[in-house]
C-alpha cells in the first residue's frame, strides 16, 4: 500500500530518551509531504498527458489506416482503369485493323474490276477497228472495181451496199471473192479476240 502525504503528515513517533528533536523532525516531514504532493500531482499530470497522447496516437493510427486503405483503393482503381483503357485501346486497334484490311481488299477488288473493264474496252476497241477496217476494205474493193464504176447501177442504203445490187453490178465470181474476203477478215478478228481473251 502506497504512503500518501496525509499518512506522512499524521505519522506519530514514540518518544524516547535522548531521541531526535521533535521540531526538526516535524519540519523535515512537512518538506517531505510538500515534495511528495508535488511529485504525485506531477505524476497525475504526466499520466493525463500520456492518456491524451495515447488517444492522439490511436487517432493517428486510425487516420493512417484510413489513408492506407484509401491508397490501396486508389491503386486498385488505377490498375483497373489502366486495364480497362488498355482493353478498349486493343479493341479499337483490332477494329481499325479489320476495317483497314476490308478497305484494302475492296481497293484490290475495285482495281481488278477496273483492269477488267479497261481490258474489255481495249478488246472492244480492237474488234471494232478490225471490223470497221474490214468493212472499209470491202467498200474500197467495190469502189475500185471497174465493173462497179461502169455500170453505175448501185444502191446505197445507209452505210450498207445492197447485196442484190452488188450481185447485179459485179459478176458472181468477183462478188464471191469480196464476200470471202469479208468472211476471212471476220474469222481473223475472232481469232485475235480469242487470243486477247486468254492473255
Amino acid at each position: 500500500m502506497r504512503i500518501t502525504p496525509m499518512d506522512i503528515e499524521q505519522q506519530e513517533f514514540s518518544r524516547s530518551f535522548r531521541g531526535y528533536n521533535e521540531e526538526e523532525v516535524d519540519d523535515f516531514l512537512d518538506k517531505i509531504v510538500k515534495d511528495y504532493e508535488e511529485l504525485i500531482n506531477e505524476n497525475l499530470k504526466l499520466n493525463e498527458e500520456i492518456e491524451r497522447m495515447q488517444e492522439k496516437l490511436k487517432e493517428f493510427g486510425q487516420i493512417e489506416e484510413t489513408l492506407r486503405s484509401a491508397l490501396l483503393n486508389a491503386q486498385k482503381s488505377a490498375e483497373e482503369m489502366k486495364e480497362r483503357v488498355e482493353d478498349e485501346a486493343k479493341v479499337i486497334i483490332e477494329k481499325a485493323e479489320m476495317e483497314a484490311k476490308a478497305l484494302k481488299q475492296q481497293v484490290f477488288q475495285r482495281e481488278d474490276q477496273v483492269k477488267n473493264e479497261v481490258d474489255n474496252l481495249r478488246r472492244y476497241k480492237f474488234i471494232f477497228k478490225e471490223k470497221f477496217k474490214s468493212m472499209l476494205n470491202l467498200y474500197l474493193k467495190m469502189i475500185e472495181s471497174e465493173d462497179f464504176e461502169e455500170e453505175g447501177n448501185y444502191d446505197i442504203k445507209g452505210e450498207e451496199v445492197s447485196k442484190k445490187k452488188t450481185k447485179e453490178i459485179l459478176p458472181e465470181e468477183k462478188t464471191g471473192k469480196l464476200e470471202g474476203l469479208a468472211v476471212e477478215k471476220d474469222s481473223k478478228i475472232e481469232e485475235i479476240e480469242d487470243e486477247h481473251q486468254y492473255q
